[in-house]
């Protein structure tokens, strides 16, 4: 007998209050209900850096409160915390989060714990069925969460494609376990990283805000584009699948992610083994959606997909005239192809592998994205 995978949807068209709250309960509705709520609920937002909410780099805190006061009004004496682990050159920078993310209102409206991920350490776990990452060090907060709440924003990647609720968990690992899962340089090795943190303790339910994602560059330096939707699921890779739908892709099993997830026995294999309580597929995609640069690898001939990742290549070029020499991108290179001085900036082309993470976490844009000859010309003939 075949699976199905139960996605609910609210329309919700703008990030005020009131409509927000009301959303987040039927979307959650919608998608069977929610979960079973224990003592304590640990919600894990997308905190990617401090900055404001318009931006829409992070989780917007209206979706964050909308979740709260639902999880508030169905268990009023259970413990909610708010968390997210922060880019590298964040991660010391908690008040920053507080003020410009808009989620310091989280404590002051509903005395739910607002702190880093991190707060109380790490520990190790060993994921059955991992592929990339055997020992896996996980926060402290995530392993023993009663109740874990994904909570993904809905955003291109210049790397994955797209990060929504499956990457979304990749933010449980610490610093050093991040960079060697991106040491490789291979796509299809990182999407197993991924998936092997994911494992590592599956949320007990998913959210995405995917009422103004990012388009183009993201996940930190793309474009807000209204989407009008929230979305709901127990299963995340039924999740990311509606929300590649809407992103414009036809298949959304061609993004390497979703189909190693697919592979993987985490979700669904096709779309027709998902089920949408709110909506219709056909009212679903966005119109001229711009996707991700790395999207380009599928219009590389079939027979040489495999090595798509070779054959479009996104490389890190440094923009001297908006850098501000804090040294994000040295500092965030697994490889260490990066040597930042004072007033120089120098990439070691030779060994670096095409990450972006330098790009991710660049806060000013100077670390931008150059496509190669070959990524160029399908960018001029798309």
């Amino acid at each position: 007998m075949r699976n199905f995978f139960r996605v609910g949807l609210c329309p919700c068209r703008n990030y005020e209050e009131g409509a927000v709250e009301e959303a987040v309960k039927i979307a959650m509705d919608r998608s069977g209900g929610g979960p079973l709520l224990q003592d304590n609920v640990l919600i894990k937002a997308n905190l990617l850096a401090p900055v404001r909410p318009e931006l829409c780099v992070t989780t917007h805190p209206s979706i964050l409160e909308g979740l709260v006061r639902w999880v508030k009004t169905n268990k009023p004496e259970t413990k909610v915390t708010v968390s997210d682990s922060p880019g590298y050159l964040f991660s010391g920078q908690w008040p920053l989060f507080m003020e410009n993310c808009g989620i310091r209102s989280l404590v002051e409206k509903h005395s739910c714990k607002v702190i880093p991920l991190n707060e109380e350490g790490f520990q190790e776990v060993s994921t059955p069925g991992s592929v990339m990452l055997e020992d896996i060090r996980i926060p402290v907060k995530v392993a023993e969460a009663g109740t874990l709440i994904n909570v993904a924003k809905c955003k291109t990647h210049v790397e994955t494609e797209i990060t929504a609720c499956l990457k979304n968990t990749f933010g449980y690992l610490d610093t050093p376990t991040r960079k060697r899962a991106h040491r490789s340089g291979s796509l299809r090795q990182l999407c197993d990283a991924i998936l092997d943190v994911h494992l590592s303790r599956v949320p007990d339910w998913n959210l995405l805000d995917a009422v103004i994602g990012m388009e183009g560059y993201g996940p930190s330096h793309g474009k807000p584009r209204p989407m009008g939707w929230i979305i709901a699921s127990e299963n995340a890779l039924a999740a990311d699948v509606v929300a590649a739908f809407m992103m414009g892709y036809a298949d959304p099993f061609s993004i390497p992610l979703l189909s190693s997830a697919a592979r993987r026995a985490m979700g669904p294999t096709q779309r027709n083994e998902i089920e949408l309580f709110g909506a219709k597929w056909e009212e679903l995609p966005v119109p001229g959606f711009r996707k991700s640069p790395s999207a380009l690898r599928r219009f590389i001939p079939t027979p040489l997909r495999g090595m798509a990742h070779t054959l479009v290549r996104l490389a890190p070029s440094w923009d001297a005239d908006a850098c501000i020499f804090c040294g994000a991108c040295a500092a965030v290179c697994p490889l260490k192809a990066i040597h930042a001085g004072r007033k120089v900036l120098a990439i070691d082309r030779t060994i670096c592998v095409g990450c972006l993470c330098c790009h991710e976490m660049c806060p000013t844009g100077a670390m931008a994205v150059k496509p190669n000859l070959l990524a160029r010309l399908l960018l001029n003939n798309k």
